[in-house]
This record gives C-alpha cells, structure tokens and sequence, in this order.
C-alpha cells in the first residue's frame, strides 16, 4: 500500500472583481509579495515570465475542512482578477484514501467561503481596484501534488498501478469508475522526467513531482483564464439581449442636430474594445508557445477546459457585435442623410416662396 511521505491537497477559487488592480498599490496597502518567478528548469527559457507579477497574500489559518488545519492564499492579478487557494498538508496518507478526501474536500462549503475573503479583501484594496465589482461567476479547481510517496514509483507505473484510484480521486467519487470513463479521465497525462507525471481532468488535477510549484501555477493561472473567458462570455450575452430589442424596433426618426442610437452605437464599440483589452491581457499575462514543458501542460489543461469553445464562442459574439454597430451606424447614417435632404428641401421650398411672396 502505496503512502503519501509529503504532498498537499490545494482548493483554487476565481474570482473577477474590476476592470482592473494597481497591483503597485497593493503592495503599498497589504503586506504581499511578487509570484514565484518561473523556474529555469526543464529548458524554460529565461524570458519565459510574468509581464506583471501577480502579488500573493497570506490570509491565514482555516480549519473548514474538518480534521486539517489549512492555509489560504489570494493571489492578485493585474486584469481584475483574484484566486483564493486553500492548502492542506498530505503526510502518512494512504493513496487509496484519497477518492474518499478528494470527495469530502469537495463537499465542504468552500465556495462560500471564498467569496466572503475576497469581499474583505476588496475592501482592504478597494482603492487600487478600477471600476470595482464583484462578479456572481465563480471557478473552482482541486489540485492534489504527491511530492514524495514511501514506494518509489516512475510515472508508468504509478498510472498503471493506480489507474482506479487516480482517476476516481479526479472525479471526487468514491466508487470504480468504468474503464471507458477512467480512459477519458487519465487521457490529458504530461510527463517531462520518467519519475514525474501531471494528469489534467476538467475539474482536477494530479502533480506526480517534488517541483511542482510551476505546474501548480499554471493551472491556477489556467483556471484564471477559464473563469475571464465566463466572465466576457456573459457580459457579452447580458449585452446582446440588451440591444436586441433596439434592432427589432422601427428606425427612430431624427430630429435636428440629433443622432439617433447615439448611446448604442457608443456603448457597442467600448463593449468590444472592452471585451478585446480583457481577453488580451489575460492571454498576455504569461506566454506559453511551441513544446515547452509547461505549455503542454497549459495545452493539456485547456482541452479539458474546452477553452477552445469559450473562445470561439466568444469570437462569433463579437462578430455580432460588429454586425449590430455597423447596423446601428448605417441606420443612423440614413436617418442623418434623410434629415439632410428634407432640410434641404425646405430650404428651397422657403426660397421658392419668399420669391413668389416679394414678386406679388
């Protein structure tokens, strides 16, 4: 029986909170320090970093999990966006328990009490947070790192050997899944040595690896960009029910030195200029390109996530967008023109009676 000498049990919550955070602010206001740079090791490139760093704050002890003493960390990123992290210690745990934590950990309350730490600590930095708000959208991730195990394994073995347990352990379920459905959960698995592993499910994660700090920040990273790609996803949504109305009803028509669909005409273009800046700075916050270690990972993660579709889906969004302003700006522009051409109208008509008017 395989037993867990030193890893940890990590619960990620994401939260968007504004349109953006100072984060030199932050460091002014709380006690924080700068992420973990990105190690050069497994050939990360030295460039290979965040443009801004987020700030990590510690925030305590918590015993919400009964029976574990935990710790909990926020971390701050510059595009408005905070993860809150849970961490509990794994030491002398047996491998086959871990279904059975995986699935209390997930019924545990969290949620709720995640959001309450980012309330108050939006209150602690709300003068460094631009246009604060505090989205209802929330996005949790459960990462289980096995540091050190008391039987040595390489990653083959530990996946043959355990493929029930690891993939029960990624579905917070208790009973034997089917073979169909553990193929599907172990299939997005990532190695770089022969004696590490990294398996990537929807909703959970396994680190196989004593250096697991990179690989830990880029799913929290990842599950960032899931929650900021929900997050323009609905905007764009509540926006488009918005104008849809608009689009149905009959041209208004325009009165003098008046432009009709003004207000949204103006409020679709900050929409999608809004909407291209968020899911810019987020893509842009750290790069992950071509083979690398960490962006196979990142690969691996987003197919689980189906980032894909959120960002197609986003796409096709914002192309109806660009649809309704150019059809609200060329009804304007014929409604202007149309206003032109009967004051023009009326100009002659004035001129033609005041010279029949003055020859009688």
């Amino acid at each position: 029986m395989v037993k867990i000498l030193q890893g940890q049990a990590v619960a990620l919550f994401a939260f968007d909170i504004g349109y953006e955070v100072s984060l030199e602010q932050v460091r002014t206001l709380l006690s924080s320090i700068p992420i973990q740079p990105i190690s050069r090791k497994k050939k990360t490139p030295n460039y290979l970093q965040y443009t801004k760093p987020p700030q990590v704050l510690n925030l305590g002890e918590t015993d919400i999990f009964p029976g574990h003493l935990g710790q909990i960390q926020a971390t701050v990123f510059d595009f408005g966006a905070i993860s809150i992290a849970y961490r509990w210690s794994l030491t002398e745990v047996s491998l086959v328990d871990l279904p059975e934590m995986s699935q209390a950990l997930y019924s545990c309350n969290l949620e709720e009490h995640a959001k309450e730490q980012v309330q108050t600590l939006m209150q602690k930095i709300h003068s460094a947070i631009i246009r604060p708000e505090l989205s209802t959208l929330i996005e949790d991730y459960y990462i289980f790192v096995l540091e050190k195990i008391d039987i040595p394994l390489d990653a083959k073995e530990l996946l043959a050997q355990h493929r029930s347990t690891l993939a029960q352990m990624l579905h917070f379920d208790t009973q034997t899944l089917s073979p169909e459905q553990q193929a599907e959960s172990l299939n997005q698995a990532v190695s770089y040595y022969v004696n590490d592993l990294v398996l990537v499910d929807w909703n959970a994660a396994l680190i196989y690896d004593p250096d697991y700090t990179d690989t830990l920040n880029i799913l929290e990273l990842l599950n960032i960009e899931l929650l900021e790609a929900r997050y323009i996803d609905a905007q764009l949504d509540q926006r488009l029910k918005n104008y849809e109305g608009i689009v149905q009803q009959s041209p208004e028509w325009p009165l003098p030195l008046r432009t009709p669909y003004r207000k949204a005409i103006e409020d679709l273009a900050e929409l999608r200029i809004e909407s291209a800046l968020l899911s810019e700075r987020v893509d842009n916050s750290l790069k992950l390109i071509g083979d690398l270690y960490l962006a196979r990972i990142h690969n691996a993660a987003s197919k689980q996530f189906h980032l894909q579709d959120w960002e197609t889906a986003i796409a096709r969004k914002l192309d109806i967008i660009d649809d309704l302003y150019q059809l609200l700006s060329d009804r304007a522009n014929h409604a202007q023109n149309q206003t032109l051409e009967l004051i023009i109208i009326g100009l002659i008509l004035i001129e033609i009676f005041m010279t029949l008017f003055y020859r009688g």
